[in-house]
C-alpha cells in the first residue's frame, strides 16, 4: 500500500469514527438527576456538555470531567438569557445529538400555596421550568438539525398532568411550570417535524433527590441511577411515532 492510499484509508477511518462519536447537552447536572445522566452517558463514552450554575462548586460534577475527558463542564443559569445565548455561540459549530432539559426548580413550597401566593416566587418557577428550557432548545435549533439523532427533551413530572392532580394538590407554580412545558414542548414537536428534529417530554419518577425531600413527599422515591437509565432507554426508543407525549422514566405515557 503506498503512502497516498495510507493517507486515505486513516483519512476515511477518522471520519467514520467522527460520524459516530455522538454528543449530549445536559443542563442542571451539579448533583442528582442531572449529575448522574452525565456519568451514564460518560460511561457510555459520549461527549458530554454538563451546565451548572456554580460550576466551581459542583465538587462531583469537576471530579467526573477530571476522569472522563469527554465530559465539558459549562457554566449556565437557564433564567439568564445572555448565558444561554453565548453558550450556543461557543458550540455553534458542534453538531447536538440529544439536549436533556433537567434544570429546574422546586421552589418555595410556602409561597406557592393558596393563601400565601407570592408572585415573584411564582414567576422565577416558571421561568427556571418552562421558559428556560424552551429558550435554550430554540437557541440549538441548528446544532439538532446538524447531528445524527436530532432530540430534544423537555423535563415534566406527574405533578403537571391534569388528571393525575385530582389525587392532591398544592404546589402551584410548580405543577403549572410542568404543564407549560408539556404543551410548550407538544407544540414545538409538531413545529419542528419537518426540520427532522424530534421533541420529547420526559419524566425521572419520584427520586431520592433534594427536591424530593423538599416536597415533604412521605415515601421513599427510587435512585437517580434506575431513574437515568429508564429515562436514557426512553430517549433512545424515541421515533417521531411517540414524540411530543409525556413518558415516565419506565415508559409509562403520563396522561394529560
Amino acid at each position: 500500500m503506498n503512502r497516498f492510499i495510507f493517507s486515505a484509508v486513516v483519512a476515511l477511518g477518522l471520519m467514520a469514527g467522527a460520524a459516530q462519536a455522538s454528543t449530549v447537552l445536559i443542563t442542571g447536572t451539579n448533583r442528582g438527576i442531572g449529575l448522574e445522566f452525565v456519568k451514564q452517558y460518560a460511561e457510555k463514552g459520549w461527549d458530554v456538555i454538563a451546565t451548572a450554575r456554580n460550576p466551581d462548586k459542583a465538587d462531583e460534577l469537576q471530579a467526573l470531567a477530571k476522569k472522563h475527558k469527554k465530559v465539558k463542564v459549562e457554566k449556565l443559569d437557564v433564567t439568564d438569557i445572555a448565558q444561554i445565548e453565548a453558550l450556543a455561540a461557543k458550540y455553534k459549530s458542534q453538531p447536538v445529538d440529544v439536549l436533556i432539559n433537567n434544570a429546574g426548580t422546586l421552589g418555595d413550597v410556602p409561597k406557592q400555596t393558596i393563601g400565601a401566593l407570592d408572585q415573584a416566587e411564582f414567576v422565577s418557577v416558571l421561568n427556571a421550568n418552562a421558559f428556560g428550557a424552551l429558550k435554550l432548545t430554540e437557541a440549538f435549533k441548528a446544532n439538532l438539525a446538524a447531528s445524527q439523532m436530532k432530540k430534544a427533551f423537555g423535563m415534566t413530572s406527574g405533578l403537571g398532568s391534569s388528571e393525575l392532580t385530582a389525587r392532591r394538590g398544592g404546589f402551584y407554580a410548580y405543577r403549572m411550570s410542568k404543564a407549560a412545558v408539556n404543551i410548550g414542548f407538544r407544540a414545538l414537536a409538531a413545529d419542528w417535524k419537518a426540520d427532522g428534529i424530534m421533541v420529547g417530554i420526559i419524566a425521572p419518577g419520584m427520586v431520592e433527590t433534594d427536591l424530593l425531600r423538599a416536597s415533604n413527599f412521605p415515601g421513599k422515591g427510587i435512585s437517580t441511577q434506575e431513574s437515568v437509565a429508564g429515562m436514557i432507554k426512553v430517549i433512545d426508543g424515541m421515533t417521531f411515532e411517540n414524540n411530543g407525549k409525556p413518558v415516565n422514566y419506565n415508559g409509562d405515557t403520563i396522561p394529560w
